[in-house]
């Protein structure tokens, strides 16, 4: 075989996009029974075995390595861990287990790198059979979504948008340059997507909802089957026309009845020599976005100082911290 343009001698490894979903099951297709307690064991010295919740599937992105993973627990003997000193360990997260690892399910090599990822859920019901589909992000603005499909035990992609040739020239505003790739991120509870594209250009994935549209179309919902979370249709928000310039990062909130989106952006960009006289530039604007009418009305806003770079949503509170 011969190479005659391009020849990958070395794949990429280091980890550049992670997030958690349930692809590969639903919830309760992980939802264990706990046992009774027996009156015997209520004066047993052995403490009671704690549920182990779903455990969602982790997902990896490592240049144009698309890879996802079952994470396989080990739980402990129940017995209590003692530490130096006569101390019990504390009830945490690791609760429980004494160990876990990580199979690989899927592992692929696309033509293009991952700029961003997200995952689309459809709910946080831990009984509920939907599975979630992953949004992947590529330069300049095109966006995929893939569910897995137990017949060929992989992904497919299940809906394709591209933002790019000469019906979306204007969106770019004139530029040929940007300094970073789309970047994409999902409600809380599933009801749309975001994507910022061109910097200043928000794309909104509406969800289709369960047992409309496109989800279960080959499979009824009420026939109790498992289906993936889908994007029925999506619009474009300027951000430009609402005043927003310099767009730093978005995310999305929760404890809203809507899907709300908030925007960190900078008025007016600062430097070193202004800060003395000129340094709370960021501010921080929140949208409520409704899918249906297509509209996205700002509830509040905040004035912050110009070193912000991140939003960091605070679930399940509708709180939201900056670094």
């Amino acid at each position: 075989m011969s190479y005659a343009a391009f020849k990958m001698m070395h794949w990429a490894t280091g980890i550049e996009n992670c997030a958690a979903g349930f692809i590969t099951y639903s919830p309760v297709d992980f939802a264990a029974q706990m046992p009774p307690i027996q009156a015997d064991d209520l004066e047993s010295e052995w403490s009671p075995k704690r549920r182990i919740g779903p455990i969602p599937n982790l997902v990896v992105t490592a240049g144009n390595v698309l890879e996802i993973y079952l994470v396989r627990i080990q739980e402990d003997d129940g017995r209590p861990a003692a530490r130096p000193g006569g101390e019990q360990r504390g009830v945490g997260i690791t609760d429980g287990l004494s160990g876990a690892r990580l199979e690989l399910v899927c592992h692929y090599r696309l033509h293009g790198n991952v700029e961003s990822m997200a995952v689309l859920s459809l709910g946080v019901d831990d009984r509920s059979k939907r599975r979630d589909s992953i949004v992947l992000a590529f330069q300049d603005a095109k966006l995929t979504v893939l569910e897995y499909d137990d017949s060929t035990h992989g992904l497919h992609a299940s809906s394709m948008h591209c933002f790019e040739g000469p019906d979306w020239h204007f969106l770019k505003r004139g530029r040929e340059r940007f300094a970073r790739g789309p970047l994409v991120k999902a409600d809380p509870l599933g009801r749309c997507c975001g994507a910022l594209i061109y910097g200043l250009q928000m794309i909104i994935l509406k969800s289709a909802q369960a047992g409309q549209g496109l989800v279960g179309d080959d499979e009824p919902a009420s026939l109790g089957s498992t289906f993936p979370a889908r994007i029925e249709s999506s619009y474009v928000i300027n951000l430009h026309d609402l005043d927003m310039k310099h767009v730093k990062d978005f995310t999305f909130v929760h404890g809203y009845i809507e899907p709300v989106m908030v925007i960190l952006h900078e008025r007016e960009p600062t430097w070193a020599g202004r800060i003395s006289w000129k340094h709370h530039t960021c501010m921080i604007s929140a949208l409520s976005i409704s899918t249906t009418l297509k509209q996205h009305p700002m509830i509040w806003s905040a004035v912050v100082i110009h070193q912000v770079w991140e939003l960091n949503p605070n679930p399940p509170k509708k709180w939201v911290g900056y670094s």
